[in-house]
């Protein structure tokens, strides 16, 4: 039995599916907050509808499903939220991670794959590798430390892995990204964005070459109890502005940007690019889908172009 905490989510419907389709035995765990759109096709897989800061639920339902590997993909991730709603975001992301580890030991879980990010690591013009400098700016990266730290405390009775995600792209998207904020205001006809700071440069990797990955470090068979870390990316790099002239290219019009400041974050990094040769080295995994593939398949699901 495989466990896919979040697997409503953005990230978590995709890896669910991929699973699905493979013929295993998965369950989600999701208290339905934020549920991505166009679940059809998995809808047959189970969904316990629960918060992970219920200790009790928790340990429920993990008694009752005795996972052998969990993947835990829960949290509160979109940045404005995170902010907005602090201890809300500590609760969650750092007391919830907690409270599934206890339950996931108790219950003789093999392995533990957790989803951390980039957003941990200081801020730097090269590529990042999982040994550089942690020195998250805000809240959520702040929490998704928390979080490593407290998986690491288990390592001693299970299996862990930590993989530290940098930006993903996609269908199904469950908040205001930087992608939906764009396609949101096209579709309204405008082809004048009103954006903020859109020359940070960001490592996007699609949902599809994610969950793939995470699949593949579930079945990596390792004997004794062990702490892995890994970015999960695509080593290359490109800005927001790179990303609309992608889609003005799609689109065959041109797109202009008036800049708003009220959009702007306090903290923000120029540039944030993974070093992903660990992951390479340890699964021989490329990521399959080209940047402008990806948008042009966003934008077709969204209907704007055919």
């Amino acid at each position: 039995m495989i466990v896919v905490t979040g697997g409503l989510g953005f990230i978590g419907n995709e890896l669910v599916r991929q699973l699905h389709a493979k013929g295993e035995q998965v369950a989600i765990i999701d208290n339905e907050n934020r549920i991505a759109p166009h679940l059809e096709d998995i809808a047959a897989v189970p969904v316990y509808k629960i918060d992970i800061t219920d200790n009790v639920a928790v340990d429920r339902v993990l008694a009752e499903l005795k996972p052998s590997l969990i993947y835990h993909l829960a949290a509160i991730h979109y940045i404005p939220e995170c902010n907005a709603y602090s201890e809300r975001t500590l609760r969650v992301n750092v007391e919830g991670t907690l409270s599934l580890l206890n339950a996931a030991v108790k219950h003789s879980c093999a392995h533990f794959i957790m989803a951390s990010t980039g957003a941990v690591y200081g801020d730097s013009p090269k590529h990042l590798n999982e040994g550089d400098t942690i020195a998250p700016v805000d809240i959520y990266g702040l929490s998704k430390w928390f979080a490593e730290d407290l998986c690491r405390s288990k390592s001693a009775e299970m299996h862990i892995t930590i993989c530290r995600l940098f930006n993903n792209i996609g269908l199904r998207e469950t908040n205001a990204h930087i992608l939906p904020e764009i396609i949101n205001q096209l579709k309204t006809g405008t082809r004048i964005l009103q954006l903020g700071n859109t020359s940070p440069i960001r490592d996007y990797i699609a949902t599809q070459d994610t969950a793939t990955a995470l699949i593949q470090l579930g079945v990596i068979k390792n004997n004794s109890n062990a702490y892995e870390v890994y970015n999960l990316a695509t080593g290359k790099g490109a800005s927001v502005n790179e990303l609309i002239e992608i889609m003005a290219d799609l689109l065959g019009e041109k797109i202009m940007i008036e800049t708003d400041p009220t959009r702007f974050r306090k903290a923000d990094k120029e540039v944030q690019l993974a070093d992903i040769s660990k992951l390479k080295e340890a699964l021989n995994w490329e990521p399959q889908h080209a940047l402008k593939n990806v948008v042009a398949e966003l934008m077709k699901f969204e209907g704007l172009i055919d």
